[in-house]
């Protein structure tokens, strides 16, 4: 089942005249702070709780791009950003890639926590560094889409905070929108077992870390972009429903097609001159900013 993306006029316009050439110069420079601690500075893990900040100066707050990296809830690293703070820079935006505490030793609840407590970072720390705690985009890929979805539908064991702040997700390639419809379907036995590893063997489990269960008209979940590669029926169909229960609350959502791309190339791909998914990925952060 490949959905139809949902691609609206306003948006194209909007990817053909609003994104500025992604060309290397002066104005794009940046510099990095590596290995941040936004945890406990005490645990012998901290590095799991460490954060990058990408970022110009801080002359003026900028909107800032908060990276959640993928590797199936277990692996995983903060350096692994390719192309995206350039690309980033040059729209004049600050890019945080974050650790955060993996599987098996730390479980969802504390990943989740992870994501909570980097926007809180933000809020403390953003005039040190010239970020904008009030116009936040939250991104991930595979695992890190998974859980920057939960944190922006605002499941319940998401820890609370100003969901204002966040004004755009973006989502790639995550088939776990809805982890109970995959796990009851035909699914490949490797994602069958790796999601129940993961997740366990309850149903209630199931939904309740599954963001589609979680999208009600009644919050206020910021608009959605979601990257798929089309060619894979296990990814664009969950993003199709996902898809259907933002719209159907009320919740602006793109879907952008990568260009034949498999879940890696689609996330490193992300922010090469010339790449279009990148055009309409910085289509939507900047009308949602």
């Amino acid at each position: 089942m490949n959905p139809i993306p949902v691609i609206v006029a306003v948006f194209m316009s909007l990817l053909l005249c609003a994104v500025a050439p992604m060309t290397h110069g002066a104005d794009d420079e940046f510099q990095v702070s590596r290995d941040i601690v936004y945890g406990d500075p005490k645990r012998p893990d901290r590095a799991l709780q460490s954060l990058d900040v990408y970022w110009k100066d801080a002359t003026t707050a900028r909107p800032v791009v908060v990276y959640i990296h993928g590797g199936a809830w277990a692996f995983g690293d903060k350096s692994d950003v390719h192309a995206k703070p350039r690309l980033f820079a040059l729209h004049d935006m600050a890019f945080i890639s974050m650790n955060y505490r993996l599987r098996w030793e730390a479980s969802l609840q504390d990943q989740l926590d992870d994501v909570v407590s980097v926007i809180g970072w933000i809020k403390a720390n953003g005039k040190r560094y010239g970020l904008d705690g009030n116009r936040i985009v939250l991104m991930g890929h595979e695992a890190g889409g998974h859980l920057a979805s939960l944190v922006a539908t605002q499941a319940p064991m998401v820890r609370k905070f100003d969901l204002k702040a966040i004004r755009a997700v973006v989502s790639i390639d995550s088939s776990s929108y809805d982890i109970t419809r995959l796990l009851q379907s035909d699914a490949s036995y490797l994602d069958q077992r790796r999601h129940r590893v993961i997740f366990g063997e309850s149903p209630e489990s199931w939904e309740s870390l599954s963001p589609i269960h979680h999208v009600t008209k009644d919050k206020m979940i910021p608009p959605f972009a979601l990257l798929y590669v089309p060619e894979s029926e296990k990814v664009s169909g969950q993003a199709g429903m996902f898809s259907r229960k933002l719209r159907e609350a009320g919740v602006d959502v793109v879907m952008i097609p990568g260009n034949l791309d498999t879940t890696q190339t689609i996330d490193e791909e992300l922010g090469v001159p010339g790449n279009r998914p990148t055009l309409a990925v910085m289509a939507f952060v900047r009308a949602a900013i």
